[in-house]
């Protein structure tokens, strides 16, 4: 599907926009595409609580000397969104710029930071929605955005614990996948044998971590290919959907020491322990997009900003919207009733336009008799009571 298409799709079903004069890149998200990114945000952060994260919030801007530190500042700066302070003293010093945050992980070095880690605190699991903001050039409608908003997590564990955080890692993320309804392919990224010297970190390292890496994936029976696109720091498994990558998990053998990020061992010794970055489903941006290209805005229910619309053909049947629409509301349906002054057909229309998943229709004959007429994706004008279609919205989202 064509970048057009899901921009012209998104803008029908009311996810999100664009204006000229906010700028490439920075789309603002409407309310029914704020409400599904915060469904599956609220679903991802229960889920990570699960699995023994911890939730932290860290600032999308900072002095330049936390990636100076981290010694990405020079090769980053094509990407970053740099603001030079006022003052001429400070200017002299690249560190004193202020940086809107291209990534978070410096960040989360941070809060690992803050005490002394035995290896019995290990592993240390970090999680955040973080907004970050990049450079990029070749904008592609929602799917490639200049402010990004993640759902990233840190993880570190001593060598022992590789594996199994892997296994963890994946197991969540097959689960996000999963649910979602997605396919996807992974890829294991390893380094290119005739340009060793440009990789950081030790060869033993990079081979115990993918020889990790494909051990869990084979056991959980998960095809995979390889790859030699990966990153300097470390080897990484991506998954994508279709051409567009999906999330990844990166372990970056370097960050640890220029941090020095250490723990002690059960022999008294400090020790660097291992990071892993990965994100639970990538960019909600990219995943916006993702979405309205798979469902073609027929979103499952879970995830459907409006679940319910009810339509009225008079303004005098309206009261007895509202005391449904109460219930619905009660027992934690998404609900809506069209107020809008134009006709009943014209009402329909839009609701079909915006493929919500159940239009109720109130005339007279519902009115009288206190009953409703429905219209799904597998039946279309059934009467019944609003009881019955309360059931059959909460029984549809918990299948799925």
């Amino acid at each position: 599907m064509h970048v057009t298409e899901i921009n012209k799709l998104g803008k029908q079903l009311e996810l999100y926009t664009y204006a000229d004069y906010i700028g490439k890149g920075f789309p603002i998200i409407l309310p029914k595409g704020a409400k599904l990114i915060n469904l599956i945000r609220n679903y991802v952060e229960s889920e990570e609580a699960k699995y023994g994260y911890e939730v932290v919030r860290t600032p999308n801007v900072s002095r330049a000397e936390i990636y100076k530190i981290e010694d990405r500042l020079d090769l980053g700066k094509k990407e970053m969104f740099i603001i030079k302070s006022n003052d001429e003293e400070e200017e002299k010093r690249e560190e004193n710029s202020i940086v809107l945050r291209p990534y978070s992980a410096p960040f989360h070095c941070c809060v690992y930071k803050t005490k002394q880690r035995s290896y019995k605190n290990l592993p240390i699991k970090l999680s955040e929605t973080s907004t970050v903001y990049r450079n990029e050039r070749d904008i592609k409608g929602i799917s490639k955005t200049r402010q990004i908003t993640l759902s990233d997590a840190s993880i570190f564990v001593i060598p022992e614990q590789l594996e199994s955080a892997i296994r963890e890692s994946l197991e969540l993320q097959q689960s996000f996948i999963s649910k979602l309804g997605l396919d996807v392919k992974y890829y294991v990224a390893t380094w290119n044998d005739n340009k060793k010297e440009d990789y950081i970190g030790q060869i033993d390292e990079w081979n115990n971590a993918t020889i990790a890496m494909k051990n869990v994936l084979n056991s959980l029976n998960i095809p995979f290919e390889e790859n030699k696109k990966a990153k300097m720091y470390g080897p990484s498994i991506q998954i994508f959907y279709e051409e567009k990558e999906f999330s990844s998990m990166q372990i970056d053998f370097e960050i640890v020491h220029r941090f020095d990020l250490t723990y002690v061992d059960k022999d008294n010794e400090e020790k660097y322990p291992i990071y892993i970055h990965r994100t639970s489903v990538g960019s909600y941006e990219n995943l916006l997009g993702i979405l309205i290209e798979k469902y073609q805005g027929e979103f499952p229910l879970w995830i459907a900003p409006i679940q319910v619309i009810i339509i009225t053909e008079s303004d005098e049947y309206e009261p007895f919207a509202k005391e449904i629409e109460e219930k619905m509301l009660k027992e934690g349906i998404r609900v809506q009733v069209d107020y809008s002054d134009t006709n009943v057909q014209n009402k329909e229309y839009k609701a079909v336009d915006q493929k919500i998943p159940y239009i109720v229709m109130i005339g007279k004959n519902e009115f009288e008799n206190k009953k409703i007429k429905v219209r799904a994706k597998d039946y279309v004008g059934k009467i019944m009571d609003s009881q019955n279609l309360i059931e059959e919205v909460l029984n549809c989202q918990a299948k799925c």
